[in-house]
């Protein structure tokens, strides 16, 4: 008899296994170490640990108490366990009548730590298939240091689970246990994905911790995810962890407009702590080299890379640094610069939750602080990017000052360029007595070039920016480290507002007039349309009155309701006469409608060219004195502002899920001014953007390529279908034969690693050929095609090897291409992408009828469902009884139901199936139902595709579907 093959699943978690314990030292516990089982702790590896690190505590505990000591550590240790979190107890210690015992040793940051001998003797091991709980319920990996868990790691494979069923297995189980509690670290990983969360007990606690938009293994015979059980698991970053990156956040009681908010533990992000170790290994090593710190790094991360708190975790950084083999500091003084109100703000906040900082942290709130803190020689200021000049002249001109090394933290590095802030820059870049007018006389890229090559040894500058200019590049170099938007948005920390746009389909379904739909354009003025839609005109009073109709019609049909209905939007008009038009007759309107909101104005004083009359941002706005209109704009009342050359930049308002574009915006302007849409706020998923700048002709265009699915099912049998699928996989240009042979033979031969490195770079090539989802959906159903065909098929015609070697390659391939999930890569384009069908079709309305079931029939058990015979034409007449619908529709509900029933493959199924009535009713029906809207795709039938009376559970489409498999049982019978 033939050995059975290990599950890929087992075969994933044994890699994992042997390389802890090969390339980290771990040891491996049985499940009996774990001696209590109520708090997962493996007494004896703790009571080792304390014995070899701390004996003369211990004893003394004993000597002063007359009691036994290890009893006594054990219930200190579980009662603090009630209210502390573990980690916690690991960094602060555990205190035992008195006595304090290090539950770890961290890595010393100098040569004079007390810690530097003891460090070593830290005791790391992990229990495999983990049981807890009476039921005996098990996780994949529990990882331990000195008998405490730490870190709980489910795994899958993707040939069977991925990701996002490691994290719903977390997320499944009674929490009461606390395993679920203790670690500070839960991993949901597949063999390509890795998420992570401090707290397991909800989906949306689980963020991506990927180290890009795809991983790679560093070295041969891993997996794609070798940065995982390499980096993350070494001892060495857990113990960083531990010592460093974990910050608590308090209990916050509700106040104000404030919910309340339980505690919890904030982990890095991959990039944050990647960025963060990077410049202190790169600068000590500089050093090392120099004797200085003169370096200057480009951080080029997106909005949504929680740059607020990345330059927190680096200020820490860089205040714990030591010069190598000593106890003196690298870095005397970090400045943390911003130029933004609202990043000032979060700066303060996040800077709050580095409690070990509090006593070495300036923040320069009045004018007055920033020079008592230089005096007090604090060793982290924060201050705004104003003050940048007067900090570098104080440095320059104090002789103790001038001798200090000191970092500065600059964010959104291009706006720094401009104005003063670029002359503030450059200043410690200038040779000594070179006279201040010869500055501006030169080329401003030539003047960056010299003061960069001129700059003082004693100073390191790191850079932040979502977007480097060019400038920027020149001064700072290419990016030192990289956090893209690509990588924000696919792991949802941001929204995609690019695939968010409105389109025809969007407009045509809120009847909007600006976009008719074809057959109906001679119902509307060409002129009025023509100039709408072509910028013309744009401040044109009827116009402008024309279209702000419109958007508060969309505004209050699409955008309102989104951000369980606090959801703002922005106009953006052409010049400030028509903002002020805009924001005038939009006024009015909303006080005819009696609406429960208002709208603003954002723009600079301007003098109107018509009247002379000087128009000023607080008047026309009634702002009080001292008072920004961005404050006012945060207020629940106000949900529309009109701007004009105002905050298309630099303007962070979360509640923002809708703009109008009245004014063309190209190349990077355009992306500013969109992006302002993208910042993540709870309950916000979708964002609209409606382009009154584009014609009729380039809306339609894209919205017909939108609609472009997947080809037309064959419908009879015919040998030369799997050879025209094959030809046309292969004239797609993403995979070869070639590729089919190497997979194979790795799958016969080679690891599974080495299959799933080889799966994960014909996935890359696959989204790297395929950029749009729609196109990546069709291909993927061209394979699922090709291989239902051929094993269809066989059972008539006999095809060469090499067809079917690559239905082997793509059955295998294909599933793993686009992975299910919530917030998969493709399923997030989708979402964004069809914002408003999502609205219609789940929204959980139903017809009347409710879900259209198969009727089990009363033969003997196993038989299926008995035969009923139908007729389309019954259906028709039932669909009518129930459906408006138009002759039209009836014929192609004809067509395509008696095209469904002749087919082949869909006959073979039902007959093989015809005694799985669960399996008929539930996931065949959907199949089935799929394919005639793939039907009515390639008839051209888009509108039949977004009625909900079609699309709905138990509407037409589901009807058609259960008389297709109603008439080939039938034919069965």
């Amino acid at each position: 008899m033939a050995k059975k093959k290990k599950p890929p699943e087992l075969t994933f978690q044994q890699h994992i296994a042997d390389f802890l314990v090969r390339e980290h030292g771990y040891a491996v516990l049985d499940q009996s170490d774990i001696t209590d089982t109520e708090h997962c702790i493996a007494e004896a590896e703790l009571w080792a640990f304390l014995e070899a690190t701390q004996a003369d505590q211990i004893k003394k505990l004993a000597d002063d108490y007359g009691t036994d000591a290890r009893e006594a550590i054990f219930k200190a240790l579980r009662k603090e366990l009630e209210h502390t979190p573990l980690w916690m107890l690991f960094r602060h210690g555990l205190k035992v009548r008195g006595l304090e015992f290090h539950l770890y040793y961290p890595k010393p940051r100098s040569a004079a730590s007390a810690a530097a001998d003891k460090f070593a003797k830290n005791r790391f091991s992990f229990r495999p298939h983990c049981y807890f709980g009476d039921a005996n319920h098990e996780i994949d990996f529990v990882l331990y240091l000195n008998g405490l868990p730490i870190v709980a790691l489910e795994l899958k494979h993707e040939l069977n689970e991925n990701v996002h069923d490691a994290v719903a297995q977390f997320t499944k189980r009674d929490h009461r246990h606390r395993i679920f509690r203790h670690p500070f670290l839960y991993l949901a990983a597949d063999t390509s994905d890795v998420m992570a969360a401090t707290d397991p007990r909800q989906e949306g606690n689980f963020r991506w911790h990927n180290r890009g938009l795809t991983n790679a293994p560093m070295n041969a015979q891993e997996y794609p995810v070798e940065f995982l059980y390499r980096e993350v698991l070494s001892p060495g970053q857990l113990l960083e962890a531990l010592s460093f990156f974990l910050l608590r956040v308090p209990e916050r009681e509700a106040e104000d407009d404030k919910p309340a908010r339980p505690a919890f533990t904030i982990f890095p992000r991959y990039h944050q702590s990647r960025l963060v170790r990077r410049v202190a290994e790169d600068i000590s090593a500089h050093f090392a080299a120099t004797g200085d710190i003169g370096k200057k790094y480009l951080a080029e991360h997106s909005a949504g890379s929680g740059k607020t708190l990345s330059i927190c975790w680096l200020a820490d950084r860089l205040h714990s640094l030591f010069q190598p083999g000593t106890n003196e500091k690298l870095v005397d003084i970090t400045f943390i610069l911003t130029d933004r109100k609202s990043l000032d703000t979060n700066i303060r906040e996040d800077m709050d939750k580095f409690a070990q900082l509090k006593a070495v942290v300036g923040i320069a709130r009045k004018s007055d602080d920033l020079p008592r803190f230089l005096r007090e020689r604090k060793s982290i200021i924060v201050t705004t990017q104003q003050k940048f000049a007067w900090v570098l002249d104080e440095i320059r001109n104090n002789p103790v000052l001038k001798t200090l090394r000191v970092a500065f933290l600059i964010d959104e590095a291009h706006r720094s360029q401009e104005g003063q802030m670029g002359a503030a820059i450059r200043l410690p870049f200038r040779t000594p007595g070179e006279p201040d007018s010869e500055a501006p006389e030169e080329d401003p890229e030539e003047q960056i070039a010299r003061v960069i090559r001129e700059h003082d040894g004693n100073q390191l500058f790191v850079a932040f920016t979502a977007t480097p200019a060019p400038a920027t590049v020149s001064m700072f170099g290419q990016p030192f480290d990289s956090y893209t938007e690509a990588e924000a948005i696919a792991e949802g920390y941001i929204v995609d507002v690019a695939a968010g746009i409105i389109s025809y389909k969007t407009l045509y379904h809120l009847h909007c007039p600006m976009v008719p739909p074809p057959d109906e354009e001679r119902l509307y003025p060409k002129g009025v349309v023509s100039k709408a839609l072509q910028n013309l005109a744009f401040q044109d009073d009827g116009l402008i009155q024309y279209k702000a109709e419109v958007m508060l019609r969309v505004f209050e049909k699409e955008v309102a309701p989104l951000i369980g209905g606090r959801a703002k939007a922005m106009i953006v008009a052409s010049s400030r006469v028509a903002g002020l038009r805009y924001f005038t007759i939009i006024k009015e309107k909303l006080k005819e409608r009696g609406a429960g909101y208002q709208v603003l104005f954002a723009f600079s004083d301007f003098v109107h060219p018509e009247t002379n009359a000087a128009i000023s941002e607080h008047a026309v706005n009634g702002l009080q004195t001292g008072e920004l209109i961005e404050d006012r704009f945060e207020g629940d009342d106000y949900r529309l502002m009109v701007v004009a050359s105002k905050f298309q930049t630099g303007f962070d308002q979360p509640l923002l899920a809708g703009m109008f574009l009245d004014k063309p915006v190209l190349g990077r302007n355009a992306v500013q001014t969109v992006s302002r849409l993208n910042r993540c706020h709870p309950g916000k998923r979708d964002v609209v953007v409606v382009d009154f700048t584009n014609n009729a002709k380039q809306i339609l265009t894209a919205f017909a390529t939108y609609r472009v699915g997947t080809p037309f099912e064959p419908q009879e049998p015919d040998q030369d279908t799997c050879l025209a699928l094959h030809a046309e996989i292969l004239a797609a240009g993403v995979f070869t034969q070639q590729d089919a042979g190497d997979l194979l033979s790795l799958i016969e031969h080679g690891t599974d690693a080495r299959v799933q490195f080889q799966v994960n770079a014909l996935r890359t090539r696959f989204q790297a050929r395929l950029a749009d989802w729609e196109g990546r959906k069709a291909f993927v159903a061209l394979l699922a095609r090709f291989v239902r065909s051929f094993h269809f098929l066989t059972c008539f015609f006999t095809y060469p090897a090499a067809i079917g070697e690559f239905a082997t390659f793509a059955e295998y391939v294909g599933p793993q291409l686009v992975k299910a999930g919530s917030v998969s890569e493709l399923m997030q384009q989708v979402r964004a992408t069809v914002v408003t069908k999502a609205a219609v079709q789940f929204q959980g309305v139903t017809t009347s009828g409710g879900r259209v079931r198969l009727k089990p029939g009363k033969g003997a058990g196993g038989a299926g469902p008995a035969p009923v015979k139908v007729s389309v034409q019954d259906v028709i007449a039932q669909i009518r009884a129930t459906f408006d619908i138009t002759d039209e529709e009836a014929l192609y509900i004809r067509q395509v139901t008696e095209e469904k029933i002749a087919d082949p493959v869909i006959r073979t199924t039902v007959q093989a199936h015809r005694g799985n009535v669960i399996y008929l009713e539930g996931a065949y029906r959907g199949q089935v139902n799929g394919e005639i809207q793939s039907a009515y795709n390639a008839h051209g039938r888009y509108e039949e595709l977004t009625d909900h009376k079609y699309t709905d559970t138990g509407g037409i489409f589901d009807i058609m579907a259960v008389t297709v498999i109603q008439a080939h049982l039938s034919l069965a019978a």
